[in-house]
């Protein structure tokens, strides 16, 4: 998220609280906003809400490290969808927390494997 957005994004999340009745018109001018950007040929980012997602992308297989929340990680499933039809081989876990393990869910039957630490994966079945 881009430093004028979230200080957009906060000033009205923060109006809303603060005022009844406002949540219903800052929230049409709060957007999800998310960015697929590519650094070379087939290897980029996709940030959003819960941070930065890295991928590769091949027309034969993609590769994903951290997955954010499911929301987001939804729309970096769709944007990926967009670029090739061809099934994720391995999402990567950097660590256990939920802005980077939580989207898991929005990658069941899309990835082959999902790859973390032993102690990521006893952490997140807890």
């Amino acid at each position: 998220m881009k430093r004028r957005q979230f200080i957009r994004q906060t000033g009205l999340g923060s109006l809303a609280m603060m005022t009844p009745g406002m949540a219903t018109i800052v929230n049409g001018f709060l957007t999800a906003g998310y960015e697929m950007r590519t650094f070379r040929k087939n290897v980029g980012i996709f940030t959003e809400r819960g941070g930065t997602i890295a991928w590769l992308i091949t027309p034969e297989s993609a590769v994903v490290v951290d997955s954010q929340f499911p929301e987001q990680a939804k729309h970096l499933v769709d944007e990926i969808r967009k670029q090739t039809t061809a099934p994720v081989d391995y999402l990567i876990n950097t660590h256990h927390h939920g802005d980077h393990s939580g989207g898991n869910i929005a990658f069941k039957g899309i990835a082959k494997k999902v790859v973390a630490h032993e102690n990521s994966r006893i952490n997140q079945q807890n």
